[in-house]
């Protein structure tokens, strides 16, 4: 174990001494420290505890690296144990690790993350390209640092940050090359848990992904707290990890809700009413997402999620309590009329109604009335297209606007039930 953690020290695996918070410095055990994007794992020369066992801890490090400091949140440990029935050495596992910090009390004054994929939705151009008289005379403009800042309430303000990256060093090279990626950063007049500084990336990453019915990863996420912000520098890394992972894939532009290039003015206050709406009414909005991030993996909770999305989303418009499901969906369809080229008929919505009976409460009277196969997974594009209008109009889109947007192909489709196989509105 001593050779191989004197020769572990690479750009991802990092040599250190590790102990428990509690504890002091003084108990600390050697280990080499691994991580990526996601979390981090230790291995141990010993172990932190006699058995070498570890739940939900947090343990602090001392690295040889750039980051010379780490702690390590929500642990988990497992032990190797030797003839004497001593541990050996562990394995420690971290799903949160902020690099640069030696405090329980994670969080700052400001966060800043990237959600790759999202600056196409953007649609901004980046460079600027000036032909001259000749082939030979051509010129490259760009800005090497542009923000955009929106101000919210509760002393909260989003930028939207492009930072580019020029290599030098690089004559007589026939590429050449420059990154400037975007970048988003939340501050606050005040220090903030790391744990709502997270709620509020997480509300910024779903109205773009609502607008753009894409999805984005959470990325490069970065804390300012011992820096501040003016100095530009965040200094401490956040490597958080996740049980569901995220690829960036191609952005379908046929696919989006609603174009950035058509609501650019509104968009500070469709952003701060964004934040309102889903601080005070997070239930629909966590529901619409379930069905969102998993798409059609499960027809029957694809259906069921948008199902209570929908309910919870005419709550909000109507504050009617009372109303049975049936009674919801017949109130939805006669609000958007004018968004259906035919609108469905009861026997639709009281097959829902059945559907939602049968699949959430286990009614065995209803079998053969519910819904299955390629109709549940209609009637689940289905109820997210009505969502969709729902949250559009609670966001202060005008009917006549929201309309329009429902007469998009692939709203329109889902909204005439003719999406996927034997689809016909029946």
């Amino acid at each position: 174990m001593g050779d191989a953690l004197s020769n572990s020290n690479t750009d991802h695996s990092i040599l250190g001494r590790f102990w428990l918070s509690g504890q002091d410095e003084s108990s600390s055990i050697p280990g080499v420290m691994e991580f990526g994007s996601e979390g981090a794992a230790v291995r141990l020369e010993g172990a932190l505890t006699e058995r070498g066992l570890l739940a939900d801890a947090t343990v602090y490090a001392r690295l040889q690296g750039s980051h010379d400091t780490a702690t390590l949140f929500n642990c988990f440990a497992s032990a190797t144990f030797g003839a004497s029935k001593k541990v050996v050495y562990s394995k420690l596992d971290s799903t949160l690790i902020a690099l640069g910090s030696l405090r329980e009390d994670l969080g700052g004054h400001a966060v800043r993350f990237r959600l790759p994929g999202s600056e196409t939705w953007f649609h901004e151009p980046c460079f600027n390209v000036d032909f001259g008289k000749t082939s030979e005379d051509v010129v490259v403009h760009f800005k090497a640092f542009e923000s955009t800042e929106y101000r919210l309430s509760d002393g909260l303000a989003i930028e939207r940050l492009y930072v580019a990256t020029v290599p030098m060093g690089n004559w007589g090279m026939e590429r050449f090359e420059v990154s400037r990626p975007l970048a988003y950063r939340i501050c606050s007049t005040s220090r903030l848990g790391f744990d709502r500084l997270w709620e509020e990336m997480y509300r910024l990453r779903r109205l773009l992904e609502f607008f753009s019915q894409q999805r984005f990863p959470h990325t490069g996420m970065a804390l300012y707290d011992a820096r501040g912000v003016a100095e530009g520098t965040p200094d401490i890394d956040i490597r958080h990890s996740s049980t569901r992972t995220i690829k960036v894939g191609k952005f379908e532009w046929d696919q989006q809700l609603v174009l950035f290039d058509d609501i650019k003015d509104r968009f500070p206050a469709l952003l701060r009413r964004w934040f309102e709406v889903h601080r005070g009414n997070p239930e629909p909005f966590e529901r619409y997402f379930a069905a969102f991030d998993r798409g059609s993996e499960d027809i029957i909770l694809h259906f069921l999620w948008n199902v209570a999305a929908l309910e919870e989303l005419h709550k909000i418009r109507t504050a009617r309590k009372d109303f049975y499901l049936l009674d919801r969906l017949k109130d939805i369809r006669a609000r958007w009329s004018a968004a259906f080229d035919t609108q469905p008929p009861d026997t639709v919505l009281e097959q829902i109604k059945d559907s939602r009976h049968y699949y959430a409460h286990a009614a065995g009277d209803l079998r053969e009335k519910a819904a299955k196969d390629w109709v549940l997974l209609r009637y689940g594009h289905f109820l997210a297209a009505l969502s969709n209008l729902e949250i559009l109009a609670l966001l202060g889109f005008p009917d006549d606007e929201v309309v329009k947007i429902a007469r998009k192909y692939w709203m329109r489709e889902s909204l005439a039930l003719k999406m996927f196989p034997g689809g016909g509105g029946s």
